[in-house]
């Protein structure tokens, strides 16, 4: 009985990491981006396409789905885009973070797509560690 809970317990976060975030892990070297940078050069924002690592994300591959992801001026991974909800990229104005405000904001907003630049989101700080191995 234990032993099935243990097991359940580990494998159910490594199922949604799998499921949710591996589609949505930036590999510079890997992965081509498109960017956009801020006019004061202190930020950067990378369009990546979707990878088709599970069943799901292979169809939004083919339906051709994209993350946004944010670094700073040192080419650092700050954070990105919820992997939760997706919409279309192609029709936003983006407001880069300044000495106002901490967020990354796109507007309109159908997904809540903004990016703390300050305290990063619990899958920001998932990914960053693991760009971090």
């Amino acid at each position: 009985m234990f032993k099935h809970i243990a097991a359940t317990l580990i494998l159910l976060p490594v199922l949604a990491y799998w499921l949710v975030l591996s589609p949505v892990i930036p590999y510079k070297n890997i992965h081509k981006g498109y960017y956009t940078y801020s006019y004061d050069g202190k930020w950067k924002i990378a369009v990546y396409d979707v990878s088709s690592t599970t069943p799901i994300s292979f169809v939004q591959y083919l339906q051709e789905k994209k993350y946004i992801v944010l670094y700073n001026k040192n080419d650092e991974y700050i954070g990105q885009i919820t992997p939760l909800c997706y919409q279309s990229l192609f029709d936003y104005n983006v407001i880069f973070p300044n000495r106002n405000r901490d967020d990354l904001l796109f507007l309109p907003k159908e997904c809540d797509y903004s990016i703390p630049a300050v305290n990063p989101r619990w899958w920001s700080k998932i990914i960053k560690f693991r760009l971090s191995l």
